[in-house]
């Protein structure tokens, strides 16, 4: 349910009288296609619990409007950094892409010429993503830390290996790009030929790596894939030179993301099986790492 008071923004922002609503998807908000009487489509953003804490909504607006300046982004109509309400122009004819169809050999290269592109494209944010900040950022966040450090006796260990693993790669990669940090697949539009990112709610300046492992993960991209990627984003990158790194970075990530998840969820929004899927495949890159790193 939205609220009467949201409704009341929504119709004097796009100058309507009446709208119509419907529900999308999205974890870390709550997500609504809109349609004014005009026949125009936005799409709403209602931050879900705890995203004020999770999330610096300041630099995410700033970000998101210099994205949509170099049309990495879709445009925004309304972003109130205090609330993190947004309003974004909705692309029509465009399409996300999910685990499947991002396989396609077809995408996977517009998409890694995409990134590829806005890496190297010389635009600075207003801040730097540094995964083990977070972490400590979000540990100060938990209401009960026990729910975190007892969820199975290998938390420990695994938190000493990740600040040990998040400093080798600061320190080993500390060349800093414009990074989406969040490169799910329903982040990815795909309009006319042309890719979008879209949700750079934790983006940031990072290692381009950081952005190419976290896409592999999500995207549960296997090898064969991912070296296809590697060849269309720069063909002068040895995979197996940086294969090991970049389950490093996955590491770091699902370490993050799990902590996120129990952040959420000690405040009433549940993700099945996502904690537990997160750090039980982290525990294993650690395993895997452990051998090489």
């Amino acid at each position: 349910m939205i609220k009467e008071q949201i409704i009341d923004l929504i119709k004097n922002e796009l100058k309507t009288n009446d709208i119509k609503i419907e529900t999308l998807g999205g974890m870390t908000n709550r997500n609504f296609l809109v349609e004014g009487d005009n026949n125009k489509k936005y799409v709403l953003r209602i931050p879900g619990n705890m995203t004020s804490s999770l999330i610096n909504r300041k630099y995410e607006k700033l970000n998101s409007l210099l994205m949509s300046e170099h049309n990495f982004n879709v445009k925004t109509k309304y972003f109130n950094d205090e609330s993190g309400i947004k309003i974004t122009y909705f692309l029509e004819n465009s399409f996300s892409l999910d685990h499947s169809t991002i396989k396609n050999d077809m995408y996977l290269k517009m998409i890694a010429e995409r990134l590829y592109k806005l890496h190297n494209s010389n635009i600075k944010l207003s801040n730097k993503f540094d995964v083990l900040l977070e972490f400590k950022k979000y540990l100060s966040l938990l209401k009960e830390p026990s729910n975190f450090y007892d969820f199975n006796e290998n938390i420990r260990e695994i938190c000493i290996f990740f600040e040990k693993t998040s400093i080798y790669l600061i320190d080993k990669y500390n060349k800093l790009v414009p990074c989406h940090n969040d490169l799910v697949p329903e982040n990815i539009l795909i309009k006319d030929n042309r890719i979008y990112f879209i949700d750079w709610e934790y983006s940031g300046m990072n290692h381009p790596l950081f952005d190419i492992a976290a896409f592999f993960l999500e995207s549960k991209l296997l090898q064969e894939q991912q070296e296809s990627f590697l060849k269309y984003y720069n063909n002068n990158i040895n995979f197996n030179l940086i294969k090991n790194d970049i389950i490093a970075f996955q590491f770091t990530q699902d370490v993050l993301w799990f902590l996120w998840t129990i952040i959420k969820e000690e405040n009433n929004e549940f993700f099945d099986g996502y904690a537990k899927a997160r750090i039980d495949r982290a525990y294993q890159s650690m395993l895997t790492l452990q051998k090489v790193l």
